[in-house]
């Protein structure tokens, strides 16, 4: 069997999805009878695509980095045995015939290719939701069209004519099966709690952590999507406490958007007690999450956040707003909390300080594993693949 995982972002931009192709071809080509590749476009299509999507977010002058922040080395070696193939436009149709099925992110672009090329030209085609369908929050110009476009009648012309819909969390299933009657499968993403407990033995940042402090970690994009206006705010209603500020550190781990990487610099030059470290690698991740007393995160919208999963597997009680994604893996007071406002979060935050509440993290990495293990969740998702290739 032949499965072709396809999207147009390269594999080195580093996002959730990125991620979880890489680990999902990886894991697939290890299985006896099957050969598994990620098919993206190439440079020449990604810097139009790239300028296309800076001038649809309103970005007109900013500078085009297709290079993305993984080297493309490190990469491939994560893919185990499949391989990663860089189509140009004109032979993209041609190179994913020579699959049995193929795989493919939710994105508009990606959908819009395929339908023109034809589906009926095309071996089965089944679409996996990474990125939102629907934004719960967020009020800007990109949301609103997001939005939208993905409630409109492109979306349902572009989903017609595909065999199955994956979803990673419940919102999805039940959005996709009510708004487009689409047959859609629930498989949440695979976790290796084991692989990750080794990683973060095995590749250490060269980061020290006060462990007198109760260090608690921003890990993702700095970007509109990851609340990173909520999260200032929230650095400036600390600061305005100095009792608590005295006994924390907040860890920020993420690049993005320009005008909050210097609002973060300010406020780390303001508040000792906030570091702003830049981005940092994901194989590094594991070994900082592990040295963290919790998680923040206050991302607007969400699919199934890794950095979620990753601190949960071990065992790192996580602070979320009660959005799609979060909620499909925070346990409420089990194994961190669930929010619905700002000011619900900075109290509960204070209370963590404090020691309010306790966390047991071996109870919060079984739970964790007992839902997202990948023992159990990679065979269903070659299972659907399997049911959906032409016979």
């Amino acid at each position: 069997m032949k499965i072709a995982l396809f999207m147009i972002p390269f594999l080195t931009q580093g996002g959730g999805a990125e991620r979880y192709f890489i680990e999902l071809a990886r894991y697939l080509s290890s299985s006896k009878g099957i050969k598994v590749d990620v098919v993206t476009l190439d440079e020449t299509f990604f810097r139009i695509f790239a300028r296309i999507l800076h001038l649809y977010r309103l970005r007109f002058f900013i500078k085009i980095n297709i290079t993305g922040r993984e080297k493309e080395e490190k990469i491939k070696k994560e893919l185990g045995r499949a391989d990663w193939i860089k189509s140009s436009l004109s032979r993209l149709k041609e190179i994913l015939n020579n699959y049995d099925v193929i795989y493919v992110k939710n994105e508009i672009s990606e959908l819009v290719l395929l339908k023109l090329i034809g589906y009926r030209h095309l071996p089965p085609v089944i679409v996996g939701v990474h990125t939102p369908l629907f934004y719960p929050l967020g009020t800007s110009f990109e949301v609103k069209i997001h939005n939208l476009l993905y409630r409109s009648f492109l979306y349902r012309w572009v989903l017609d004519g595909i065999k199955l819909v994956h979803a990673s969390n419940n919102f999805t299933k039940k959005y996709v099966e009510k708004v487009f009657k689409k047959k859609c499968q629930l498989i949440y993403y695979p976790i290796d709690i084991n692989d990750l407990r080794k990683k973060a033995k095995t590749y250490s940042p060269n980061l020290k952590f006060d462990k007198k402090k109760f260090n608690f970690a921003f890990v993702g994009r700095l970007s509109e999507q990851k609340g990173v206006d909520i999260l200032l705010r929230l650095i400036k209603k600390i600061g305005e406490n100095k009792e608590i500020a005295q006994r924390i550190k907040l860890n920020i781990f993420g690049s993005g958007e320009e005008k909050f990487e210097e609002e973060i610099k300010n406020l780390s030059k303001k508040y000792s007690w906030v570091r702003y470290f830049g981005h940092i690698e994901h194989l590094l991740i594991p070994s900082v999450l592990s040295q963290q007393n919790l998680l923040l995160s206050t991302s607007k919208w969400e699919v199934l956040p890794y950095n979620i999963l990753e601190a949960q597997a071990l065992g790192v009680p996580v602070l979320a707003f009660r959005i799609p994604g979060p909620i499909d893996i925070v346990k409420n007071k089990k194994t961190g909390f669930l929010v619905s406002d700002e000011e619900d979060m900075a109290k509960k935050l204070i209370d963590f300080v404090v020691g309010k509440y306790t966390f047991n993290k071996i109870q919060i990495s079984k739970i964790t594993e007992n839902t997202f293990s990948s023992i159990s969740i990679y065979p269903k998702l070659l299972s659907i693949l399997r049911s959906c290739q032409n016979k």
